[in-house]
């Protein structure tokens, strides 16, 4: 048997779809949840936090319950958009190591004793860089042959195709992007960024089919060489 409160959440999701409020509209109370639907102040709350944790609805203090300006359970389509031709573009391996990060092996899903290879590239365009890739992946897709010969690795993805036949490009990945402002020396040394100029940080999971994770990657791109479009289907 579903739940009272389960009931009640799809329910309320169907009208936030339906258009019956729209982002930023104040929801529903608790009092409102109670009277409507005659349950009592657990399960009225219950929906609402679901509501919330899901993302349809947030919450401010003393002002209430509104609806979320994200875009939750629509088709949303993301598209880099680069501003130069690829054919310009040149990849460096500067480093290649074999290491044992706490940190990213937890990431990476590996064991305490287990180590990774860390593949540190700079992508430039007509000699000026503009984004730094820190990939991190298991030993298991490096072809450990090839360490001592850095060029082989300016396609990781290429590579690993070649020697464990996966594509990585068709298998499922997460990503997410957020401005910084790197201190790092070394790192704004290789993007040539001043003293506060931003970057953008982009981190990516992208996972094998039986879910284990293919490569964890961290990259830092020049602000001026980032745009993205964004596309949301009409529900």
């Amino acid at each position: 048997m579903i739940p009272k409160y389960q009931k009640i959440k799809r329910d309320l999701i169907t009208e936030i779809k339906q258009h019956k409020f729209i982002p930023g509209d104040k929801f529903y109370s608790e009092a409102d949840i109670k009277a409507k639907y005659e349950v009592s102040s657990i399960t009225a709350v219950k929906a609402l936090n679901e509501l919330t944790t899901a993302g349809y609805l947030y919450r401010i203090q003393g002002k209430g319950t509104f609806v979320s300006k994200s875009k939750v359970a629509q088709t949303v389509k993301f598209s880099d958009i680069e501003n130069h031709s690829p054919d310009k573009e040149t990849i460096k391996v500067l480093s290649i190591t074999e290491e044992s990060d706490p940190e990213i092996l937890a990431e990476l899903g590996l064991k305490k004793d287990e180590s990774y290879y860390k593949i540190v590239r700079v992508r430039s365009v007509e000699e000026t860089p503009f984004l730094v890739h820190i990939t991190h992946m298991p030993k298991s897709l490096i072809n450990e042959a090839l360490i001592d010969d850095l060029s082989a690795f300016s396609s990781i993805y290429e590579r690993v195709r070649k020697d464990s036949n996966i594509d990585l490009f068709s298998l499922s990945s997460v990503e997410t992007n957020e401005i910084v402002f790197p201190e790092h020396a070394p790192l704004m040394a290789l993007l040539q960024l001043s003293f506060r100029e931003p970057a953008v940080k982009q981190v990516k999971h992208t996972y094998l089919d039986d879910k284990s994770v293919a490569e964890y990657i961290i990259s830092y791109k020049h602000w001026r060489y980032f745009k993205t479009k964004i596309e949301v289907e009409a529900d």
